[in-house]
C-alpha cells in the first residue's frame, strides 16, 4: 500500500508539472547526475549524520524526552514488515524521490515563486516533513529537523534535488540495513 501511495504522489507530481507546461527539470530534478553532485551527496549524507549525532549529545542533557529520540517506541516492524522483502525495498528506494520531489523540490519551488521567500519555502518544508514524521513519536520527528534544514538549505542554494534525493536515499538504506540486522 506504501508502494501505491508513493508512485500516485510522484504521477500526481508529473501531470501538475505538465499541466503547468513545466518538466521534472524545472524543480531541479537532473537525472544526468555529475561527480561533483554524487560527492555532495554523500558530503549530505554524512553531514546530517554527524550534525544530528552532535546535536543529540548537546540538547539530551536538557531535554529529558530526547534520550529516547535514538531508540524510539514506534513499532519499526509496521514500518518495514516483520522481515525485509522486496517490496520493504521498494519503499524504501522510492521514498527519498517522494519526499525530496514532493516535500523539497516542488513545495519550495511553488513557495519561492508565490512568495518570493526563501526562508517562508524552507520553514514550510521543513515543518512540513517533520509532521509527517510524528508517527515515529516527538521526540524523533524533532530529531529528524536538522536534516530537512541542511537538505532545504543545499536545495535552495543548488535548485538542484539530485544529491539530496541520494543522501536521503542513503539514510533509509541505512536505516534499513541496522532494523535487518537487529531483526
Amino acid at each position: 500500500m506504501r508502494v501505491i501511495f508513493q508512485v500516485a504522489g510522484l504521477l500526481s507530481l508529473y501531470f501538475a508539472l505538465r499541466y503547468q507546461g513545466r518538466k521534472l527539470k524545472d524543480i531541479g530534478f537532473v537525472i544526468e547526475p555529475r561527480l561533483r553532485e554524487i560527492g555532495h551527496a554523500f558530503a549530505l549524507f554524512f553531514g546530517v549524520l554527524f550534525l544530528s549525532v552532535v546535536l543529540y549529545f548537546v540538547l539530551s542533557p536538557f531535554i529529558p524526552g530526547l534520550r529516547g529520540a535514538l531508540h524510539s517506541t514506534y513499532d519499526r516492524a509496521a514500518l518495514f514488515g516483520i522481515r525485509v522483502g522486496f517490496l520493504t525495498l521498494l519503499w524504501v528506494i522510492l521514498n527519498p524521490f517522494h519526499e525530496e520531489l514532493l516535500v523539497r523540490a516542488f513545495l519550495m519551488t511553488e513557495m519561492i515563486g508565490l512568495y518570493r521567500s526563501t526562508l517562508l519555502a524552507v520553514i514550510v518544508s521543513v515543518s512540513l516533513q517533520t509532521s509527517y514524521h510524528l508517527y515515529q513519536g516527538l521526540p524523533a520527528a524533532l530529531s529528524h529537523i536538522p536534516t530537512f534544514l541542511v537538505f532545504s538549505l543545499y536545495y535552495v542554494r543548488t535548485h538542484r534535488i539530485v544529491p539530496v534525493i541520494l543522501a536521503h536515499l542513503l539514510l533509509d538504506l541505512s536505516a534499513l540495513a541496522v532494523y535487518a540486522t537487529h531483526h
